[in-house]
């Protein structure tokens, strides 16, 4: 489903709501995860956000200026919810702390 840029839906604070509104439940689940599995989410969450950044960072190599480009505020809504979600199981208590 194309997302409307600029239009009646703000992609990048679409994405902050969503992540404020499934941090509890995210952090509940990460704190029910043994270490080997709370392990695995956090570095799940590590790697796909390295991989988003990754695209950005080709962006601004090539001489795009992602931040001020509609056309890639999905990209940016994107790094800024893995972004939250990284945030959540770094600052949740987990098995073995």
């Amino acid at each position: 489903m194309p997302v409307s840029v600029g239009g009646d839906l703000d992609v990048r604070r679409a994405a902050l709501t969503i992540a404020q509104e499934v941090e509890e439940l995210d952090r509940a689940a990460l704190r029910g995860l043994g270490p080997e599995a709370f392990d695995v989410q956090y570095e799940a969450r590590a790697a796909l956000i390295d991989h988003v950044r990754s695209i950005w960072d080709a962006l601004k190599a090539r001489g795009v200026n992602p931040a001020v480009r509609p056309e890639y505020q999905p990209l940016a809504a994107l790094q800024d919810l893995l972004t939250a979600l990284g945030d959540h199981a770094a600052h949740t208590d987990h098995p073995g702390d």
